[in-house]
């Protein structure tokens, strides 16, 4: 038996689609998408590169894969805050705080996801956007629920949305252009800074009471 072979016995089948998965993620922060081999991943990830080709169709399906999987986090995270009780306010300080730990514990992880999320992969552009606008529509809801329950401002969610959505985007890209002590510092200050600002340009004032 060889050492892949021994590696994957301890593995079950359900856990080795994510433990590939994981294994790409350090490969491609370590060395970018394009430079990127199947075989390097494979060898992170104490797999046969066959194995891989057991669960993704290409080193394309990997990194789709990756965003898929951030998403489907994001989402749940999101569904579970609309139940939760939070106040509009306490809800986008939850998402802000998520975001900015994400960046700072999973730091491979969030190069990944920055880095890659302009990959002209045919295919890839059409998929990341339908991800994105997912997020954009949670985001969208929030802000409804906060008009309807009379926390927010009369605005249009549809353009404020994603608005927001790059504003805390925009925010991350710092990892990539200065990384560094600088960064860890700006992304633990980022969740009350951002709250704050994106609060006070969503709150309902007593002009817009008056106008009500």
């Amino acid at each position: 038996m060889n050492i892949h072979s021994e590696k994957e016995g301890k593995v079950s089948r359900g856990d080795k689609k994510g433990l590939i998965r994981q294994a790409a993620i350090r490969v491609f922060a370590r060395e970018g998408f394009h430079q990127a081999r199947m075989e390097t991943i494979a060898h992170e990830a104490g797999v046969a590169v066959g194995t891989i080709y057991n669960y993704f169709e290409s080193k394309k399906d990997v990194l789709l894969s990756v965003f898929e999987a951030e998403l489907e986090e994001r989402i749940s995270f999101f569904e579970e805050l609309r139940e939760s009780g939070l106040s509009v306010p306490e809800q986008i300080a939850q998402i802000l705080q998520g975001y900015f730990s994400l960046l700072q514990e999973n730091t491979e992880l969030a190069q990944v996801l920055l880095r890659e999320r302009f990959n002209p992969e045919k295919g890839f552009k059409d998929k990341l956007s339908d991800f994105h606008r997912k997020v954009v529509e949670r985001i969208e809801v929030l802000i409804q629920e906060g008009i309807d329950q009379g926390w927010v401002r009369s605005c249009n969610p549809r353009i404020i949305a994603p608005a927001l959505f790059a504003v805390v985007q925009s925010i991350g890209v710092w990892e990539m252009i200065h990384p560094g002590t600088v960064v860890r510092e700006l992304f633990q200050t980022a969740p009350n800074e951002l709250a704050d600002f994106i609060w006070n340009g969503l709150k309902k004032g007593e002009s817009d009471e008056e106008r009500d």
